[in-house]
């Protein structure tokens, strides 16, 4: 009695299991045909059907995949999200059905050439945003979206999926499917029932695309004095090698597990945890992440409408410093940027600016660094000493699990559209300082190290500090002498500002009162000015303004640039006189006047904001280029060793050399050459310091003292 009760028991868990199976394929059946309902009859705001369109042009365009938009699918239905919560596999296996059940009636020929397990729906903009370091064991399993940087991208690989084996005995053909991505042989032939080794038929076998990436925190998501958190994503299909490193990426994707091993080949309880990844957005703009609600736009056109706007965004830069109101209105253009332009012979012309601080300690350069990290969306902040040339640009790393070589992005790819900030400049090591030229001219990272050759982007503002080398800055001396950097570096900075701690009681005194009102909670303006702009804020504003405002330079702001420039260069007529400025300073005053019109949200660049821009450059020029010989501009003060003057007599006492030693004379006295400079009409301090500087490069030698001689070279 007591087995024929179990058996009815048994019978009806049996029935019970039949019968939660047949509702699961009828729930799965009717989410199936829902889907295709969507793809049919979606439509968007303007009232097409984007969704039926796409379909239509897969075949087409030869593409295997269809993007949906998880807020277009849940807003259709939401039986879609809570399919996609509770059970996420079946979930995206049957909005793949769907996709081919269409397509089998659309296009057949085209579902039987590239096979129906590789076409699959794409799933973006998922609703369950995780961020990477809040990543925990519950998520396992479930379809998440995460966001951070690529920092390093393996090779493509092919992955068997279907393979099909040749016994070598009855040369019987066996499918088998592989499983977990983990190569499976049939055990033994199901046709002559030996065990033997098999043959790959490649040909009839099926491979896709394979990468595996590692995605990491963005700057601005990390929390102060924390590591970033990063995680391995799989790529498989037509998604990967879609991005590279250093780009800003979304992932949508299931969380799975690999078990951990230890050292002795043990397996460990703990597991590694990766993301299969479903679909992939690759934000490109700088600003695309920020949220603006309806009253933030209000706030935005009101301000942009405010006839004083430039001044209170500069007002805004940096409010707990005191004063250097030229060199915050410079950073506040460096923040907006100008206009990227791109020719059809394939010429681009950068809009980003760079500008280096130059200055006595204690002149709050630091603090504005930071503020502008913080205040930039892709801010990074470095200091000089403790950085590299690969952790500036990208380094080639050895991956310990495929042991391929892999390029991981460093801190001017990971700003890339942003800001690096980069302080204590001139305490670089020179062969890591010379990593960013190209960075800073072409916007790009170009690497060729242990087989890897690869350019990234680095489409980056450069905002550097750096200090004098003799402690403070030395007016007389010439800006390489002052922080030793090199001319070619120094020429690719747009504006450079020295900022000197000079005595003077009355500013000194307003100085203190200023810092230390601050230190008794006083607010860092005056009464009757308007309070400097919320960060926040002033973030959301830069990001609509570098969204949707593309300010074109007008023929009188054209007009203004030209004159400025032609009417400098003409001082250098003739040879003899010092060049004032070159076509690099003419490109770096319309980007200033573009930033200048995007501060504004104008779509032209106006006469004001060209005028605006030579003042600045006025103002940078004649605190770095003015020969205090001369006392004129002269911008080989910035791009040369020399300045014109001191090459002026330089060559006077290269000739003098050359034509004494013509005479028979090998070693010149060093009295005869200064007397010579002298009776030119050139002082005895200056040609002492020029012939002292030739001998440091070598150009002279000094065999004895009181002689001098020409380098043979």
């Amino acid at each position: 009695m007591n087995i024929e009760l179990k058996v009815v028991c048994l019978d009806r868990e049996v029935k019970k299991l039949w019968d939660a199976l047949e509702n699961m394929t009828v729930e799965m059946d009717s989410l199936q045909e829902r889907f295709e309902e969507f793809l049919r009859t979606y439509k968007d705001n303007q009232g097409s059907t984007v969704y039926w369109s796409r379909v239509q042009q897969l075949s087409i365009e030869g593409e295997t995949s269809l993007v949906v938009d998880f807020e277009d699918l849940s807003s259709f239905d939401l039986v879609f999200l809570d399919s996609a919560s509770e059970d996420p596999q079946s979930f995206l296996e049957t909005a793949n059905n769907a996709l081919v059940s269409i397509l089998r009636i659309e296009d057949p020929d085209y579902v039987k050439r590239i096979g129906e397990d590789t076409i699959q729906v794409r799933i973006v903009n998922y609703s369950e945003n995780v961020p990477l370091r809040y990543i925990r064991s519950k998520h396992i399993g479930r379809l998440i979206r995460i966001s951070g940087i690529m920092m390093r991208a393996s090779e493509v690989k092919p992955l068997l999926i279907s393979a099909r084996f040749l016994c070598r005995v009855c040369m019987t053909e066996i499918p088998q499917e592989q499983e977990e991505g983990r190569y499976t042989e049939p055990p033994l032939c199901p046709t002559c029932g030996k065990r033997t080794p098999m043959r790959l038929l490649l040909e009839k076998s099926r491979f896709i695309d394979w990468q595996k990436v590692r995605i990491q925190e963005s700057p601005d998501e990390l929390p102060p004095g924390q590591m970033p958190r990063s995680v391995d994503v799989v790529l498989k299909g037509d998604i990967v090698d879609v991005s590279r490193p250093g780009d800003l990426v979304k992932i949508t994707g299931l969380l799975q597990t690999t078990p951990d091993f230890s050292r002795r080949g043990g397996r460990l309880a703990t597991f590694n945890v990766f993301i299969e990844a479903n679909g992939v957005e690759i934000t490109e703009k700088e600003y695309e992440q920020i949220e603006i609600s309806e009253e933030d736009m209000k706030r935005i056109e009101n301000l942009a409408e405010d006839p004083y706007v430039h001044q209170r965004i500069i007002n805004s830069i940096a409010p707990s410093i005191q004063g250097h109101l030229r060199i915050k209105e410079s950073i506040a253009l460096l923040l907006f940027g100008g206009v990227d332009k791109a020719f059809d012979d394939g010429t681009k012309l950068r809009g980003k600016s760079n500008i280096l601080m130059i200055g006595d300690p204690g002149t709050g350069k630091s603090q504005i660094l930071k503020f502008v990290a913080g205040l930039a969306t892709r801010g990074l902040y470095t200091s000089g000493k403790g950085t590299t040339a690969a952790g500036l640009t990208a380094a080639v790393v050895h991956d310990s699990e495929t042991g391929a070589m892999t390029l991981e992005a460093g801190a001017l790819v990971l700003a890339d559209q942003g800001i690096a900030c980069i302080d204590e400049f001139d305490k670089m090591d020179p062969n890591d300082r010379t990593a960013i030229h190209e960075a800073m001219e072409q916007h790009t990272v170009s690497i060729a190290k242990a087989g890897i050759v690869a350019t990234l982007n680095a489409r980056t503002s450069i905002l550097a500090a750096a200090n004098p080398t003799l402690g403070r800055y030395e007016p007389s001396l010439s800006v390489q002498d002052n922080i030793k950097l090199p001319f070619t570096i120094l020429s690719r900075f747009d504006l450079i500002w020295i900022m000197v701690d000079t005595v003077e009681a009355t500013r000194d005194r307003k100085l203190a009162s200023f810092i230390l009102g601050m230190h008794q909670g006083k607010p860092p303006y005056e009464k009757d000015e308007d309070p400097p702009l919320h960060p926040d804020f002033l973030k959301k504003y830069i990001g609509h303004a570098n969204n949707h405002v593309k300010p074109v330079l007008s023929q009188e702001a054209a007009k203004v640039i030209e004159d400025f420039y032609v009417e400098l260069r003409r001082e250098a007529e003739g040879g003899a006189a010092p060049v004032p400025i070159t076509a690099r300073q003419l490109e770096s005053l319309v980007r200033l006047a573009e930033a200048r019109a995007k501060m504004a949200l104008r779509s032209k660049v106006t006469k004001e904001d060209a005028e605006a821009s030579l003042n600045l450059m006025e103002e940078s020029l004649k605190m770095v280029a003015i020969d205090p010989i001369t006392g004129k501009r002269d911008i080989d003060r910035i791009v040369s060793k020399m300045s014109a003057a001191q090459r002026s007599i330089s060559d006077v006492i290269i000739k003098t050399m050359r034509d004494l030693e013509s005479e028979g004379m090998s070693r010149v006295d060093k009295e005869a050459v200064v007397q010579r400079a002298i009776a030119i009409g050139h002082s005895r301090e200056r040609a002492e310091e020029i012939i002292e500087r030739l001998l440091a490069d070598g150009t002279l030698f000094s065999p004895r003292e009181g002689k001098i001689s020409l380098s043979q070279k």
